[in-house]
């Protein structure tokens, strides 16, 4: 057996701790020195919060006062004026004009629909004249619920009050409801309805009272802490008047200055400009404005280009701190900070030629009412500007109504889309020519294409044999037929079936080079939103021929526009409204300029472009396009088009024109569409006199 060398150790272990069980314990000792650690650390810690609270109250306490002050403090914004908007000659299109509103900002601490809140709302209804017909139908549904004692309740069915009290039926799906069950009745019973003798007593308004006093009531709810509510817009002289000898009498109302817009030229280019909100922001839009600093009774642009350039035409606001009267309660203002109209901009419109353009149109719809053939044409659109630029001159766009009146829609221009007829041939020649599948001065049979099934393909006259120029010039159908044959890999046989072995790629090689002239994308005009137009959507063999003349996608006028502008130049630009954005102080300064912005560069063979150019100022020194335009002797190059357009029982057609002028030098361009110009036996195209009655004003102002 083995001997533990750890045996004496051991033993000397268990003899200590022996010992130490013996020794006494001073328990005494031991608590008095923890007292003392524990009362000194407590010590410790009264200084210092007694430092602090000297510190606060006799140092730093004006610094923490303002710092109170500043996070109970209130602002609210105030618009400026709006930045106004000129034509390129200086010639002022939208102006602000100031009117005087009654507004109303609520006292301090004054609950919603609190019976002094609604004894002030009948004071004011009986003093001033309110519109009951401000509020509509669905906003006296609302008096309903606030004045009934139920708020309403009794209108749920008892499975939905049910369902409501357990939460499972939420709050607004039981507000909807009970708005949708609301009648006129039952809001004119609640009206006649007597107030309760505890209510009399208690000197509480009957709900007569309150239905005279809700036009009023509605708008100061809509007033916020951090915002005004409009009363009365555009108050008149003897409105203003009391209320300054009375305010005392009508706590929290005011007179405010604001600014409205207003158009020198009536409706001309109303749609295009677009509107500014009047009632603070939009729904739809409140929360993008307001992570931009703006209130919730700030004005904005709702559309068109006050919209587009928002973020200069708004100018800074005015900010104003809110505190209220210690006595009264009622709100006190204190600017802060000043604010700034907003910036000016100039547009490329010539406000004259545009005022032209509008008569021209009018008189066109008018006089072609007279015509049996033309019953359906009731709207009309004509844009011009500078294809190297960019620069719209004018846009023009009318509707004729059943009563013989006009709604301006030159936003029709880029909103609305047709079939584009045969004004689409331009690019379809560039293509053929530019992918080698006809070659320039290349001669071809215009003659009925006869295809299995009795589908026959022609133009609308034989042309016999013609080339690329003359196909141009003549408006062939069938030359255009021919190109998209070959490019889809296919073969005409006279009577044998249409094949295209490679159709889908002569549709993808269609739309690519359409694209490159602007048609079927977005042309990036300066506004919030523009159609594209409409795509096909059965690519087969037989649309190919279709979409060659025209006759299967459809563009918008604004893309016909920048289309031939693209065919004048070989460069694609952005169209444009804006000219330069400018202040002026002592004197003007450009905050910003639009310049030339370039799309696409045509990358093709030069003389491919120059084919269908060529075919364009040919169709209308030959008469093709029209006499009127060869007249002017400006060297006019041009291309017209009509398109079929609805069922074949009640075929409709549209007519068009594009072009440019003069055709070495292109300092213009245009497009003339007429859609429904006429159905049953064919007329001329319309689009030729428009185009030559606007072009003549053109000339004489700028050539």
């Amino acid at each position: 057996m083995l001997r533990n060398p750890f045996k004496e150790l051991d033993a000397n272990i268990r003899k200590r701790s022996s010992d130490l069980l013996k020794t006494g314990f001073n328990v005494q000792k031991i608590v008095n020195s923890r007292a003392r650690i524990l009362i000194t650390g407590v010590f410790v810690c009264f200084l210092v919060i007694a430092g602090r609270l000297v510190y606060i109250q006799l140092i730093a306490h004006e610094d923490y006062q303002i710092k109170l002050e500043n996070f109970t403090k209130k602002n609210i914004t105030q618009t400026t004026p709006r930045g106004v908007m000129t034509d390129r000659n200086g010639n002022i299109l939208v102006d602000n004009q100031s009117v005087v509103n009654i507004t109303y900002y609520p006292e301090k601490d004054l609950s919603r629909y609190s019976e002094k809140k609604w004894k002030l709302a009948n004071k004011f209804a009986n003093q001033f004249d309110v519109q009951a017909a401000s509020i509509s139908k669905r906003d006296w549904k609302d008096y309903y619920l606030v004045v009934a004692d139920d708020a309403g309740l009794s209108l749920l069915s008892d499975e939905e009050q049910e369902q409501y009290l357990k939460g499972v039926l939420k709050e607004s799906e039981a507000y909807a409801v009970k708005i949708s069950r609301i009648t006129e009745d039952m809001i004119q019973e609640l009206r006649s309805q007597a107030l309760s003798i505890e209510d009399q007593e208690r000197g509480r308004l009957s709900n007569e009272e309150k239905y005279v006093a809700w036009p009023v009531m509605f708008k100061m709810e809509q007033a916020t802490q951090l915002s005004r509510a409009v009363i009365i817009e555009d108050a008149d002289e003897n409105e203003i008047a009391y209320l300054i000898e009375h305010n005392e009498e009508f706590v929290g109302f005011d007179i405010t200055i604001q600014t409205k817009r207003v158009y020198p030229y009536g409706s001309v280019l109303r749609d295009v400009f677009g509107s500014v909100s009047i009632n603070g922001l939009t729904e739809e839009e409140k929360d993008y404005y307001l992570s931009l600093g703006y209130s919730l009774n700030d004005n904005v642009g709702i559309s068109g280009l006050e919209k587009q350039y928002e973020q200069y035409l708004s100018g800074t606001r005015t900010i104003k701190e809110i505190s209220y009267d210690e006595y009264t309660g009622s709100p006190i203002f204190t600017t802060i900070q000043e604010g700034k109209k907003g910036y000016d901009m100039q547009l490329t419109i010539d406000s004259d030629l545009q005022q032209k353009a509008d008569a021209i149109l009018q008189k066109t719809l008018t006089e072609s009412q007279n015509n049996p053939y033309r019953q359906d044409f009731k709207e009309v659109f004509f844009a011009m500007m500078d294809p190297n630029t960019g620069e719209i001159l004018t846009m023009s766009g009318q509707r004729l109504n059943d009563d013989g009146s006009f709604t301006p829609y030159a936003s029709g221009n880029y909103l609305s889309a047709f079939l584009p007829g045969s004004t689409a041939k331009l690019s379809t020649l560039y293509m053929g020519l530019n992918e080698g599948v006809v070659k320039p001065g290349e001669i071809i049979l215009d003659a009925p294409m006869y295809f299995k099934g009795g589908l026959v393909k022609q133009s609308y006259t034989n042309k016999g044999l013609i080339d690329d120029v003359e196909a141009i010039r003549q408006s062939s159908n069938v030359y255009m037929f021919h190109i998209a044959i070959r490019l889809g890999e296919g073969y005409y046989t006279p009577y044998g079936a249409l094949y295209l072995p490679d159709v889908d790629n002569a549709y993808e090689t269609y739309r690519k080079y359409f694209t490159m002239f602007g048609l079927g994308t977005r042309t990036y005009v300066d506004v919030p939103y523009e159609e594209t137009g409409y795509a096909g959507t059965e690519d087969n063999e037989g649309h190919l021929l279709d979409y060659s003349i025209g006759q299967y996608e459809s563009y918008t006028p604004l893309q016909l526009l920048q289309y031939v502008s693209t065919v004048s130049t070989g460069v694609k630009v952005k169209p444009h409204f804006m000219k330069q954005i400018y202040e002026i102080n002592d004197q003007e300064t450009i905050i910003q300029q639009y310049g030339v912005q370039v799309l696409d560069t045509l990358n093709g063979n030069e003389k491919s472009l120059a084919r269908a150019c060529e075919g364009m100022r040919q169709c209308v020194s030959s008469g093709f396009c029209g006499y009127q335009l060869n007249s002017l002797n400006k060297d006019i190059a041009a291309k017209t088009g009509t398109a079929e357009v609805g069922m074949a029982s009640e075929q409709l057609t549209n007519s068009l024109i594009v072009g440019y002028a003069p055709a070495d030098n292109p300092k213009i361009a245009f497009v003339c569409v007429a859609p429904n110009s006429y159905h049953g036996v064919t007329q001329a195209n319309i689009t030729q006199e428009i185009a030559y009655e606007i072009l003549s004003e053109y000339f004489k102002t700028y050539e």
